[in-house]
């Protein structure tokens, strides 16, 4: 059997011991709080280099947008003005083919006989007919041809 505990002097070291231990929880639970309190600062600052970073990232991406576009408007006003340029030089290139048939139909009249050159410009204009007239029949023949074919 177990003697009963002695109440005597052993009290005092008891609550010696008590005292020490609810001392070494309270500075655990200050030390946790600090630690808590630390990490909660580190994440804070994490969090808010990652926003920082996310912002300047939208900050970059605005202007590498903002430069496309003002590329594209550069560019598409190149286009424009090359077809400006493009259309001006067509109509600068029809203008001296006008230029140059009209002097040559003007020398040409000049070097031949009225006579020869209204019998050429009657064959020219026969043989446009001959050649439009031959073109609506082929087109003709070749749908019969198409018509043909399917059938088969």
């Amino acid at each position: 059997m177990r003697p009963l505990r002695d109440t005597g002097p052993s009290v005092p070291k008891e609550n010696m011991i008590i005292a020490e231990l609810q001392t070494t929880i309270s500075s655990l639970k200050e030390e946790s709080s600090r630690q808590q309190l630390a990490a909660e600062r580190r994440l804070q600052d994490v969090i808010q280099k990652f926003e920082d970073e996310k912002q300047q990232l939208i900050r970059d991406n605005d202007q590498a947008i903002k430069a496309l576009q003002d590329e594209l408007e550069t560019r598409s006003n190149q286009v424009r003005s090359a077809e400006k340029k493009l259309h001006h030089k067509e109509l600068e290139a029809q203008e001296q083919i006008m230029y140059i048939r009209q002097e040559y139909e003007t020398k040409f009249k000049g070097l031949m006989p009225a006579s020869l050159r209204q019998e050429l410009e009657d064959t020219i204009s026969s043989l446009k007919s001959q050649v439009n007239f031959l073109q609506k029949r082929a087109s003709i023949l070749q749908e019969e041809l198409t018509t043909y074919q399917s059938r088969r």
